[in-house]
This record gives C-alpha cells, structure tokens and sequence, in this order.
C-alpha cells in the first residue's frame, strides 16, 4: 500500500486538490456565498502552482535540444522561484478570506496589519537579495504556520462567541479552519527538519514523503468534506421549509 502511495503521490495529491476546488466551486454556484470565492479561488491557484510546479521533475531527463538546456542552465531550472511567489499569495488570499469571515473590528485590523507587514518583509528582503530563486524566506515555513494560526484561532474565538457556534458544523468555514490549521501543525516539523531531507537519508526522506502525502489528503479531504455536507445541510434546511 505504501509503496503505492509513494509511486504515485503527485497524481493522489493532484486527484485531492481538484476535488477540493471542484466541490467548492460546486458550492460556490449554489449559493453564491462571497466569503467563500476567495477560498476557492485560492485553491484553484494551488492546483495550477502545484502543476507547474511539476516541471522540476522534467528537468530532470537529458534531452538534447537547445531550448531544454537553456532552461535546465537557467534560474529557473528550480521551481523554488514559483513557490516563493505561491507563498506570498497564501498569507495574502488568507488573509483576505479570514478578514472578511471576521466581523470584530480589532481583529479585522490585527489580520490587515500582518498581511501589510509580511508583504513589506516580502518585498525588502527579495528586492535586497538574490535569493528569489534559490531560498525560501528565512524561516518562512514557521513564519507562514504562525500567521496561519493566528488567522485561525481568530476565526474559532469570534465563532465561540456568537450564534452560529450553535451550528458550526454546517460552516465550511469551520472545516478549512480545522483542515489548515491541522496541516501547519503536522506539516512544519516536517519543513524545519528539512535539511535531514538527504538521498543517503532514505528512511527519513520516505518517511517524510509519505506522512506529507497523508496531510495532504486529510487536510484537502477535510475541506471537500465541508463544502458537501454544508451542501447537503442547506438542502435539507430548504426541503424542511418547503411545504
């Protein structure tokens, strides 16, 4: 089973993120919910960097045609470049969402001030350096799971203390804000620990393959989850009115 998993991961993975983005844009026609659009749209862009992304892979081969050893002579024969521009929209996209599901002023304005100051670090630190397509930002992957979180718990503080507590379990809010916050909490051990990430590593580097591949399907199966059954709870709330 495992082995498996491990051929085939990129195509699972690609299978869970569509039907996420799929079933939330499902629900998006249904009931025209504004809050949710940006989400989607959101895991629409996921989708298409996640398939870019794959191009690394095809670099990989040796084929001689000029045009493919410019490319694999360039800067961007690594696809870090792509995920580094991915990242800078997540903060944003999420920040947006989680700001428009909020209504307190307070944290409206905390969540805006974060996006402002991670764009700004952004922007200083790859405009000063030479970094955009060979580093990540420094320390972007605990930098990015606190940001997240912070968005999140905001959400789950202000839902506790409003009406719709009482039905949160209709909300696809509530299931992207368990799925996300999930995914930071599993899956950042597994980034900070990167650097064991090595060929000579194979248990490590299978081991880490593997678990990201079960947080990924978990977190996008959590979310398409949530956009079906709020689907399926809205039906049966309007068949119960209908006479």
């Amino acid at each position: 089973m495992n082995e498996f998993l491990y051929e085939n991961r990129s195509l699972i993975t690609k299978f869970f993120e569509i039907s996420a983005a799929v079933l939330g844009s499902v629900y998006l026609k249904q009931t025209k919910s504004l809050k949710l659009k940006i989400f989607v749209v959101f895991l629409w862009i996921t989708v298409v960097v996640e398939t870019i992304g794959m191009y690394k892979t095809f670099l990989q081969n040796n084929y001689d045609y000029e045009w493919f050893i410019a490319w694999k002579n360039s800067v961007f024969c690594q696809n870090l470049w792509l995920y580094n521009i991915y990242n800078f929209l997540t903060i944003g996209f999420l920040g947006v969402f989680y700001s428009d599901l909020i209504s307190n002023k307070g944290s409206k304005i905390f969540i805006r001030v974060i996006v402002v100051l991670y764009s700004i670090l952004w922007i200083f630190y790859y405009t000063f350096t030479d970094a955009f397509f060979v580093l990540g930002l420094p320390y972007d992957t605990v930098l990015a799971s606190v940001i997240v979180s912070i968005y999140v718990l905001l959400y789950f503080k202000e839902l506790m203390s409003s009406d719709y507590i009482l039905q949160y379990y209709k909300l696809p809010s509530f299931y992207i804000s368990v799925a996300l916050l999930l995914w930071h909490l599993c899956a950042t051990p597994l980034f900070i620990y990167s650097s064991y990430f090595l060929p000579f590593n194979t248990e490590f580097v299978n081991f880490r393959i593997l678990l990201l591949l079960y947080i990924n399907i978990f977190t996008y199966s959590c979310i398409a989850f949530g956009f079906w059954y709020s689907l399926k709870k809205r039906k049966q709330s309007i068949e119960r009115k209908l006479p």
